[in-house]
């Protein structure tokens, strides 16, 4: 039984189970967690066997209320979002198995759309990084930033997190403290590393993400930003604030000016451009000086663009 759960180990990341008492206090798990499995032991010559004493017995078959069947209907489609990704195909076997086994209702048509992107370059790489973290294991990864040659580190991955349509892993580099982050499209290479995992014991990364857009500059100081939003926006930058912390400070005749606190940082000022003229920067004014300067760059390679 230990070597068939150590194929399946290994096979995902993680490591191999060493202690008979780990099986057997997994047996005593499955008991203390579903009342109704009975586990008996069966002795044949020198071999000792584990089975359920009702052999028609699964904890599959345990029958759900209707509110459990629902979540557990909302929860399968989630992880069918993992479907056909390299290394999850546990995930379309146990979706085919509920769904049969279960009789959960389904439909052929998907009813939610996700903004994903399939086409991502080096997406497998997302199971074999997402087993490490759970596995705590170091990984060697050849990294290469464009334009330059790779660069090859012993990393310890922490926090896999999608912006903008791309996957990006968090970790530390081996002997170094400081947080740093690879996008998947960008690594071109993950195996297991020798070196002793050390595990997080100082980010939590949903309080790291809870006021900042974007990935990078994570650790510069966060300033108070204020911005105009005409009367025609209102209404959508109010439902759909930029961050948990938007406010609005004060209105005008023909604007609404408010307020948030986060990091400057290349994100930030992409999305902000991206309302248009929707919105206007008011302070602070480095940040209004590097959002002109951007316009300013657009303007110019417009001008230059020659129409016939």
């Amino acid at each position: 039984m230990m070597e068939k759960c150590n194929v399946a180990l290994e096979n995902s990341g993680y490591k191999p189970v060493t202690s008979k008492n780990t099986i057997l206090e997994d047996l005593r798990g499955i008991e203390s967690n579903f009342p109704e499995a009975r586990i008996v032991q069966r002795k044949s010559g020198r071999h000792l066997f584990y089975e359920y004493e009702d052999k028609n017995f699964s904890i599959y078959n345990i029958p759900l209320d209707d509110d459990g069947m629902a979540k557990l209907a909302q929860t399968i489609f989630i992880l069918s979002k993992f479907e056909g990704m390299p290394n999850f195909e546990w995930i379309d076997e146990m979706i085919d198995h509920f769904k049969s086994t279960l009789n959960i209702p389904t439909t052929k048509d998907s009813v939610v759309g996700f903004d994903d992107n399939i086409y991502l370059k080096n997406r497998n790489h997302f199971s074999r990084l997402f087993s490490a973290i759970i596995a705590e294991q170091s990984l060697v990864i050849t990294y290469r930033p464009f334009g330059k040659e790779p660069f090859v580190y012993n990393f310890h991955p922490y926090y896999l997190k999608q912006y903008n349509k791309r996957w990006f892993l968090f970790g530390c580099v081996d002997g170094k403290s400081n947080l740093s982050n690879f996008p998947l499209d960008r690594i071109e290479d993950i195996s297991n590393s020798t070196v002793p995992y050390v595990p997080n014991t100082r980010f939590d990364f949903n309080e790291l993400f809870e006021d900042v857009i974007g990935v990078s500059n994570l650790f510069d100081d966060a300033e108070v930003i204020n911005f105009s939003v005409s009367t025609q926006s209102f209404d959508y930058i109010q439902t759909k604030p930029i961050l948990p912390n938007q406010k609005p400070i004060e209105k005008r005749e023909n604007e609404t000016i408010f307020e948030i606190k986060t990091i400057i940082n290349r994100e930030l000022i992409q999305l902000l451009l991206s309302y248009g003229s929707a919105i206007t920067v008011l302070k602070p004014q480095k940040l209004v000086n590097m959002i002109s300067m951007e316009v300013s760059k657009t303007l110019k390679n417009y001008q230059s663009v020659q129409i016939n």
